[in-house]
């Protein structure tokens, strides 16, 4: 039986309100871990989120996205910037949305760990409903197959990230300054 949540109330007026509900043995469950959300979604229910926004904020389809990172994120963590987009995938009418928990992502980086034992993933699934409706959305720890696609984005990244710092790196040291900094040159 799914049995509502009760969350932080600091809903920003311009997003829809929603509705979290999960199965009553997560209903004590510690979201300060979650490193991971991901959100399945149907083009109805991006639709309904859109409908219901704030129509002064001009919100096109693409910004579907900002609007659930930040529903979410206040509905997890009462905090309205901890998501942050990761990737989104798309399998035949359905859209694949992952976020990341930026305080845990750095963590990560500073550790340069991707093991998955510390990778806790968390999935969304939005309901069916009239866009006049209260928006609703059932939530449960996310399944093995779904930790490992997350898993193996995420190890995506970290390489990403890595491959740029060392082109960075590269960039701000060229060989001339090297040969001066060599010869005793102060001066950079």
């Amino acid at each position: 039986m799914a049995e509502t949540r009760s969350y932080p109330d600091l809903t920003t007026a311009s997003f829809p309100n929603l509705d979290i509900q999960c199965e009553g043995r997560f209903k004590n469950y510690d979201f300060t871990n979650v490193t991971h959300v991901l959100v399945h979604l149907c083009d109805i229910i991006i639709k309904n989120i859109n409908a219901n926004a704030d129509a002064s904020d001009e919100y096109d389809n693409e910004d579907y996205l900002n609007i659930i990172a930040k529903m979410l994120s206040v509905k997890f963590f009462g905090n309205e910037n901890q998501l942050e987009w990761l990737d989104t995938e798309r399998v035949g009418r359905r859209t694949f949305v992952a976020f990341t928990n930026i305080e845990k992502k750095w963590e990560r980086v500073q550790s340069q760990s991707t093991s998955d034992e510390k990778l806790e993933v968390v999935e969304v699934m939005f309901m069916r409903s009239n866009h006049r409706e209260l928006q609703k959305a059932f939530w449960r720890p996310a399944r093995a197959i779904i930790s490992q696609k997350v898993l193996a984005r995420v190890k995506k990244d970290l390489v990403e990230m890595v491959r740029l710092r060392v082109m960075w790196t590269r960039l701000n040291v060229s060989p001339r300054r090297l040969q001066r900094l060599s010869k005793g040159s102060v001066s950079a």
